[in-house]
């Protein structure tokens, strides 16, 4: 199992991809894959997060109706594909240190001095692993008590747990981080997990207190659902995903990447951190001696890498970034790139070069601030990029199809009630498929006309922007929409 938690700062552990002949698949940012899933309200941080980025496994902390009480529980379990193993975690804050548990702090607001902390769950391995309930308390930013307890073996009705502080609290706290884990932490703070290790837990509340923290739902009964994207063809450099969203303030097409600067941290201390991502990827538990691996078949000495970006720094010296490097037979040979300065608007940029060798292999980089800018002032720069590409290959999905005279016209746009919806003429064959999305990807209408238009109720919709698809089999022509 690739891990370094239970510092739950959860390092990035990259898939090698294969694609095929694009240099850069995907410039345009047009292709996401998507997952929804349900959290226990108040606790952002969970694995599934970690799943969807990092290991292309199914969500491992999820809803159940097997309670305690009441209508819910939260079940934690350790999941597994052929390379990876993943350890279910949530947390109701992300503690940001590499120190461990005995080094958090924050969380939720609470003032009270408990006593010890208690719950019902069922487990089913007898041996050789257990659940581990963490909780960290801390004041005025300092940590005053961390604790870990393990529960286990095979439990298939609930069982109460009851476990005290010890030593006590020694004073009382102003912030508590409480979370779980579905297996046994080691003795250097890496999760140890067996596979199909899975835990219920309900109705957790601390003891000797008057009132528990009024952001715990320790009951488990409320839950928000995410939906969380991730751009084909492009790996995501943050531990939860972090630093990147889709954005509909596209260049050319629906979509563009969005890459801010975010809170971490550094060597135990808060940090600014850039939102990045990359062709490439850096492999885990490297002891400080990584290079980048991964990127795409490319064999030009001579090019042009070309693209548009907006750009919108927080402090006027910060400056994004396009990096590229240049690799044959697994040895990098060169590197080019370019520092870019704020734009309220999209900016065309050309970067050519030459190179002493020719390539096999090339890696994309782009971040929304430099690296040495790590004081938190630098946090929210923005950038935005779209329609990346070498010159000597234009982009070509063979999905996508802008600009070619042939775009669909929607009326009235805005709209409030119908909207009338002319597909391309010379897209049309037989009959064409109209798809209305909205801007999370989900289909909210999916009808088939012959004719080369349609009137479309939309009465019923929810204000906001849709994405229009007219899919022939000639391709697919899109265009946005708003509902007023």
């Amino acid at each position: 199992m690739k891990k370094n938690l239970l510092l739950l700062s959860l390092a990035i552990i990259a898939m090698t991809v294969a694609y095929g002949q694009s240099s850069i698949p995907n410039g345009n940012f047009e292709q996401w894959t998507s997952q929804s899933f349900d959290n226990p309200q108040n606790y952002p941080y969970t694995s599934n997060y970690q799943n969807f980025f990092q290991y292309t496994l199914p969500a491992n902390v999820t809803k159940t109706p097997d309670s305690k009480h009441g209508s819910y529980a939260v079940q934690v379990a350790t999941v597994a594909s052929a390379t990876d193993t993943a350890f279910g975690f949530f947390l109701n804050a992300n503690p940001n240190s590499n120190n461990g548990p005995s080094s958090w702090t924050g969380g939720m607001p609470y003032n009270q001095k408990p006593a010890g902390i208690r719950g019902y769950y069922k487990y089913n391995v007898a041996t050789a692993d257990s659940a581990t309930i963490i909780v960290t308390f801390s004041k005025a930013g300092s940590n005053i008590g961390a604790y870990f307890f393990e529960i286990g073996g095979i439990q298939n009705s609930y069982k109460l747990f009851d476990f005290t502080f010890n030593p006590a609290l020694p004073t009382t706290p102003d912030s508590v981080i409480f979370g779980v884990v579905s297996c046994k932490i080691g003795n250097q703070g890496q999760p140890i997990g067996i596979p199909g290790s899975t835990l219920k837990i309900d109705s957790v509340s601390f003891t000797g207190v008057s009132s528990q923290p009024a952001l715990m739902n320790g009951d488990f009964e409320l839950w928000q659902t995410q939906t969380i994207n991730s751009p084909v063809g492009w790996h995501i450099e943050s531990d939860m995903g972090e630093g990147f969203n889709r954005t509909t303030d596209a260049k050319k097409g629906i979509y563009a990447i969005e890459l801010i600067t975010y809170p971490g941290n550094t060597n135990n201390h808060p940090a600014a951190q850039a939102g990045r991502i990359s062709t490439g990827y850096y492999p885990n538990n490297c002891n400080g001696n990584c290079v980048e691996q991964g990127g795409y078949s490319f064999s030009h000495q001579t090019d042009t890498l070309a693209f548009y970006y907006k750009y919108a720094p927080t402090i006027a010296n910060d400056k994004a970034s396009v990096q590229m490097n240049f690799k044959k037979n697994g040895n990098q040979i060169d590197g080019r790139g370019i520092d870019l300065l704020a734009s309220s608007s999209y900016q065309y940029i050309e970067v050519p070069f030459s190179l002493m060798q020719t390539p096999d292999t090339v890696i994309i980089d782009i971040q929304s601030s430099g690296w040495q800018d790590s004081l938190l002032s630098y946090v929210g720069a923005n950038l935005k990029i779209d329609e990346i590409h070498f010159k000597s290959q234009p982009l070509n999905t063979g999905i996508f199809n802008y600009g070619n005279g042939n775009t669909i016209s929607i009326f009235p746009n805005p709209a409030t009630t119908n909207i009338t919806i002319e597909c391309p003429q010379k897209s049309v064959l037989t009959a064409t498929d109209i798809e209305i999305e909205n801007i999370e990807g989900q289909i909210i209408k999916n009808i088939t006309i012959s004719e080369n238009n349609t009137i479309i109720d939309v009465s019923a919709f929810p204000s906001g922007m849709y994405i229009v698809k007219c899919i022939t089999g000639k391709g697919i022509e899109v265009r946005k929409f708003v509902k007023e």
